[in-house]
């Protein structure tokens, strides 16, 4: 009787819970219950360590505050009073625990200014693809930008876990450091680069043809045709066939497409063409990315689309073919070459980079920065009115999908403030500017979500499935949304839930979600023994990444049961993957449901 009893009014209390008072008032409406039932054990003649007697009622006071939080939880757990207990009437008991309640609740909230919950800090990751939906850098560079940013602390694999994340001096430094390249690499755009086509004809290269003459040298690991060379093995092709030995360098950071032409040598099956980015330097050339890799049955161009900056380099290569003998451990003795090498081959003809590419001018982060800003035709900017006013438009505009939320009233003249100095000493507008964006960047409305506030409650929920679905900045339509008051409508949530899981940007949640929960992203942090593994490679290593992401991501958006995490009759596939698992009649280095 007394278990339902005590189940029967905790219902009542959750049902029915109404504000109450706190201070004194709180005093009078938990001292009936404590003298008609708890002051029977805790007393000052009792042996119980709690005397209520004595208890102050002040929750500002620490002590007193998890004294009381305590006693609310083994209540309302049913722990006391102990059975035999004589217990007030039902209203008697609502009122006490109601208002309890409510002064811890309003202490707590008080104690953290007005945050029930432990504030969340952005990860690096959402860092960077806020940083890039924000400003249109790009992901490249707001994955390097947010690199520089101190290591996450991991909670049960997880570095989500808001309790556990921690604030330093060198988290504010980096954070500023960090602002400052985000801001040089939005507005220090200039005139707009020409894209320019260059080609590199292999044939007449003059470093392939010393390469295949010095074979007399013990250097002839490729072999020269009418209109191309040839490369049999992978690690030879991808040091001799990049983009730096023929003298190109990469003229300015943007997007640039990519052909290769080629075709099979003395090939009867599919042969792969594989394509890698990486970093030169005076020491040596760095190729561990690849970008493409593509099946080669007869001649074809094959084509990428990549970032690029100055001192990247792209290769092509050769994958899965057998090694001619001796070669590469070998491959300095004159004796050996690949002259009359009768095994599978690749003749590379040319490589052909286009860029870079610039759909608009200046970049559309930057003008979406600069709202109400013109500019000229040599990337210099023209203003129409006062250079205040210009920054305060502009500020307000960026603080506001920063913050992901409305401005409070004054909010943005704090920031706008910052620039005001600048203007009077004559500097430029742009480096007048530039403070207040830094601010904002390194403002804790910025670098934490916006949880429970109780005025902003859509614009709070927009963010959490922001950054749940996309890891990054909710978009104009949840926030107009938000901003109508018409997000938490459960119609409304779910089309726009069921539109974010079709988005581009939910790949970010499953490479980050399979990359902590399975551990993938620790996936290139060694590399297997090449003697005891030596079908590994680096196609191999990017399929099964993939597989798992495909996988899940099919899961959730076509609403399959959990048991196929266990018990599937599908998954996703390519032709060296399907290889690696002997399932047959799998062709193509596409990945595909299988």
């Amino acid at each position: 009787m007394l278990s339902n009893r005590f189940s029967g009014v905790l219902l009542l209390l959750l049902a029915s819970y109404t504000l109450g008072s706190t201070g004194e008032s709180m005093q009078g409406d938990v001292a009936p219950l404590l003298e008609q039932s708890c002051m029977l054990c805790h007393n000052e003649a009792t042996v119980t360590p709690l005397n209520m007697r004595t208890l102050g009622y002040d929750l500002s006071d620490s002590d007193s505050f998890h004294i009381w939080e305590r006693i609310y939880d083994r209540v309302v757990r049913g722990e006391m009073p102990p059975v035999g207990i004589p217990l007030p009437d039902d209203v008697t008991f609502k009122r006490a625990m109601d208002s309890l309640k409510h002064a811890l609740t309003q202490q707590s909230l008080q104690n953290r200014n007005g945050q029930r919950v432990a504030l969340r800090r952005l990860t690096r990751l959402e860092y960077a693809h806020t940083l890039h939906d924000l400003l249109g850098i790009s992901e490249r560079d707001s994955n390097a930008l947010s690199l520089t940013l101190p290591a996450e602390a991991e909670t049960i694999g997880f570095n989500t876990i808001a309790a556990n994340q921690g604030i330093s001096a060198l988290h504010i430094k980096s954070y500023l450091n960090a602002a400052n390249r985000a801001l040089d690499l939005t507005l220090d755009y200039g005139p707009k680069p020409p894209a320019v086509v260059h080609k590199i004809d292999y044939s007449k290269s003059g470093y392939l043809a010393f390469a295949e003459f010095a074979q007399i040298l013990g250097f002839g690991i490729v072999k020269r045709l009418e209109d191309a060379f040839v490369a049999y093995f992978d690690a030879g092709a991808t040091y001799m066939f990049h983009s730096g030995t023929e003298g190109y360098a990469v003229p300015h950071a943007g997007s640039y497409r990519i052909s290769v032409s080629a075709y099979p040598y003395q090939a009867e099956t599919p042969v792969v063409l594989t394509i890698y980015r990486g970093r030169s330097s005076s020491a040596a050339a760095s190729l561990d990315e690849i970008i493409g890799s593509f099946d080669l049955e007869t001649q074809r161009t094959v084509e990428v689309q990549a970032y690029l900056v100055p001192g990247d380099i792209i290769a092509v290569s050769v994958a899965d073919l057998e090694t001619p003998p001796g070669i590469p451990v070998n491959y300095y003795d004159p004796k050996i070459n690949v002259q009359n090498y009768k095994g599978e081959g690749i003749a590379f003809q040319s490589m052909t980079f286009e860029g870079p590419l610039n759909e608009t001018w200046p970049p559309q982060g930057t003008q979406e920065l600069l709202r109400g800003v013109a500019f000229d035709d040599e990337g210099g900017i023209v203003l129409s009115k006062e250079p205040l006013e210009h920054i305060r438009e502009i500020v307000e505009n960026f603080a506001s999908r920063a913050f992901r939320r409305p401005l409070y009233e004054g909010e943005g003249e704090i920031y706008v403030g910052l620039a005001k100095p600048l203007l009077e000493e004559g500097r430029p507008f742009l480096e007048a500017l530039r403070l207040p964006l830094r601010a904002i960047l390194s403002a804790p409305s910025f670098l934490y979500l916006n949880n429970d506030i109780d005025s902003q409650k859509e614009f709070v929920l927009a963010t959490r499935l922001a950054y749940f679905l996309w890891r990054s900045v909710p978009d104009a339509e949840l926030l107009q949304l938000a901003g109508n008051q018409q997000l938490s409508d459960p119609e409304v949530l779910k089309l726009q839930t069921e539109r974010m899981l079709k988005h581009p940007k939910f790949d970010r949640f499953l490479k980050d979600f399979v990359g902590q929960a399975f551990r993938l992203n620790e996936l290139r942090a060694t590399s297997p023994d090449s003697a005891l593994y030596p079908e590994f490679d680096d196609r191999l290593g990017q399929a099964i990444a993939l597989e798992t992401e495909l996988f899940l991501g099919e899961l959730i958006k076509e609403n399959h049961c959990v048991d196929k995490l266990i018990d599937s009759d599908f998954t996703f596939l390519n032709r060296r993957l399907a290889e690696h698992y002997q399932v047959e009649g799998v062709q193509g280095q596409h990945m595909r449901r299988t």
